[in-house]
């Protein structure tokens, strides 16, 4: 499958919110092919990735770091799966980095300019990345301190509305690898267990929690995508890598928790950047 770039390690974001513009005119919970932090080919990304075409305007003013036109350009931050692209360097150690250009609508030509205004057409939406759709936007904000992708979410102004939260295809993951289905079983053996839910193709929640008799033991955010050994993560109680975030292309990471025998509320939750909330509760009996 192919790839929008991913990218790298953890932060806390300390950013004042809504610090950016929307790089396109018009943004709705529609909008979207990809989320940030949604499984990307087995990886997760780091870009949000929009579905109709148009004109890519510069997010926040900045001076231009690079225009990548050819394909086979990489550099250690972008590979060539961004395709045709601007990279755009902000004030707070920040880069704005739009790919999946038109290079024959570019505005830019020279990485000498010295500013780009906020709000200044940069070019048109392209098929030059590696993407399974055509002529759209792949987005992503960059803290070059801490070589961090940033979720664009989080400092964007908010939408109205977001692609309604889902909490189903529950299945509990055991010390063997064998996912059960929580709606079938209720009686588990004590040990540490990962909790999954059925995946969106397209949105991923801000935050999921999974908690034991109301105590929560595990929530994942999806501020960040960090890199920690070569490997992409999830922040949590630890460091979950893509695979384990998703095992296949069906399933998400809610978090883990370790059962202790007795009977048990398992509780799960997830939410999305507005705040909207779903949760879901098991009475299960542990031995």
């Amino acid at each position: 499958m192919k790839k929008c770039l991913a990218l790298i390690t953890s932060i806390f974001i300390t950013t004042s919110l809504f610090a950016f513009e929307w790089p396109l005119s018009e943004v709705t919970e529609e909008s979207y092919t990809s989320y940030f932090g949604q499984n990307r080919g087995g990886l997760i990304s780091a870009s949000l990735c929009f579905k109709e075409p148009g004109e890519v305007k510069a997010a926040e003013t900045g001076y231009i770091l690079a225009i990548i036109t050819d394909n086979n350009d990489d550099t250690d931050f972008f590979p060539s799966t961004l395709g045709t692209s601007v990279i755009l360097s902000h004030d707070d150690n920040l880069l704005s980095v739009y790919g999946n250009l038109d290079k024959d609508t570019l505005t830019l030509n020279d990485v000498n300019e010295k500013v780009v205004d906020s709000g200044a057409i940069l070019g048109n939406t392209g098929n030059s990345a590696w993407q399974n759709d055509t002529s759209h936007l792949e987005f992503q904000i960059i803290d070059t301190k801490d070589k961090s992708a940033i979720n664009p979410k989080v400092l964007m102004p908010r939408s109205e509305k977001e692609i309604p939260l889902t909490l189903t295809g529950i299945f509990i993951k055991n010390k063997n690898k064998d996912f059960i289905d929580i709606n079938v079983y209720k009686s588990f053996p004590s040990g540490l267990y990962r909790v999954y839910r059925k995946r969106n193709p397209v949105a991923a929640p801000y935050r999921t929690s999974v908690s034991i008799n109301g105590i929560v033991l595990d929530q994942i955010s999806y501020d960040t995508v960090s890199q920690e050994n070569q490997k992409l993560v999830i922040t949590g109680k630890k460091k979950y890598t893509s695979t384990d975030v998703y095992p296949d292309d069906y399933l998400q990471l809610l978090g883990e928790a370790m059962f202790t025998q007795g009977k048990i509320t398992l509780g799960l939750a997830e939410s999305d950047i507005l705040g909207n909330v779903k949760q879901l509760n098991y009475n299960i009996s542990v031995w």
